[in-house]
């Protein structure tokens, strides 16, 4: 919840209050992933000067760009004024969409740090007592390290928002409904755990990138830890169907015993047909994932579209293009 102004940490309605350049400044790691996307030209756009991070940079950084790309590797020297044309105390923000443990390092780099908004996973609420060993212990570890930032956060003063999205979707770079789309594509049929009755909300990438923008302007405090859900509730089910109808495909669906759908995937994934599954992948498509958000949308006027998929939120956008964002190349 948004609390009463902080008088040592007050943000001015002066931009000058910003670091030396006069306009706030964003690092922004995980920047090719399909939020950094939709971030990147959002970021822009509102006149925030971007450094976003990617291990699939590449050569000199261009410090007359918008974004500057650097690589992990470049991070102690990553805001180093004379190579980059921003220094650490021109750093206001940091959006994470990449490992938190990167955070930690960043925290000691850059002073000015007033805000830091965490990508995370609703996957801690369902998952954390998952009878299956790698899915608990993944879990296990990501609220280690959350803890750890909680911490260090608390301790240096900074504002922490944690985001918790739901099943993510946009441009094609997701492994559950773009995986899904890539099956229907594939064979024109996709089997299914029984009813699949379990209920979904499926997220934009665009969305949540607006939302992180919008968690970067109130001014005085702000402390979240909140799912971030799609505009629709639906059965997985109805979520399949939504997505053949955008391949504009009659919806062919096998109801399947969970015990037999997992022979198949096995079956697929060893022929290389398809991603890999687990049993309680499967089992969860009859098991409610939802999830309450009013926080963030209360605080932070969140408004999420419906899920009415269509081709385009299968690739890439031509605008990722413009500002270089090269995701599987950079």
């Amino acid at each position: 919840m948004i609390g009463p102004g902080d008088q040592d940490r007050v943000e001015s309605e002066d931009p000058m209050a910003y670091g030396p350049l006069g306009t706030p400044g964003v690092l922004l790691t995980g920047a090719t992933s399909q939020l950094g996307v939709f971030l990147i030209p959002r970021l822009v756009q509102e006149k925030y000067r971007v450094v976003a991070v990617s291990r699939r940079v590449s050569g000199t950084p261009d410090a007359q760009a918008n974004p500057i790309w650097i690589g992990p590797s470049e991070m102690p020297s990553a805001v180093d004024a004379d190579r980059v044309g921003m220094s650490p105390d021109s750093i206001d923000f940091l959006i994470s969409c990449g490992p938190v443990e990167l955070v930690f390092s960043i925290i000691k780099k850059c002073n000015r740090l007033r805000r830091i908004v965490v990508f995370s996973t609703s996957s801690v609420y369902s998952k954390a007592a998952s009878a299956d060993d790698s899915e608990r212990h993944q879990i296990a570890e990501i609220l280690k390290n959350e803890n750890i930032l909680k911490v260090l956060c608390e301790k240096a003063g900074i504002d922490l928002v944690i985001l918790r999205p739901t099943m993510i979707y946009g441009c094609g770079l997701d492994h559950n409904i773009s995986r899904l789309a890539g099956l229907i594509s594939r064979f024109g049929w996709l089997p299914l755990a029984g009813a699949a009755t379990g209920l979904r909300q499926p997220v934009h990438a665009d969305d949540l990138a607006q939302l992180a923008v919008s968690a970067l302007k109130p001014k005085g405090r702000l402390a979240l830890d909140s799912p971030a859900c799609g505009g629709s509730t639906l059965t997985y089910r109805e979520m399949v169907e939504k997505i053949f109808e955008s391949q504009s495909r009659t919806p062919r669906i096998l109801s399947l015993p969970p015990r037999l759908l997992s022979w198949v995937l096995g079956l697929l994934t060893l022929v290389r047909l398809a991603g890999k599954t687990n049993r309680e992948m499967i089992a969860r498509q009859n098991v409610d994932l939802v999830f309450d958000d009013q926080e963030i949308r209360n605080n932070l006027d969140y408004r999420p579209r419906p899920f009415e998929p269509t081709p385009a939120d299968f690739e890439i956008p031509a605008e990722a293009n413009r500002y270089q964002i090269h995701p599987g190349n950079r």
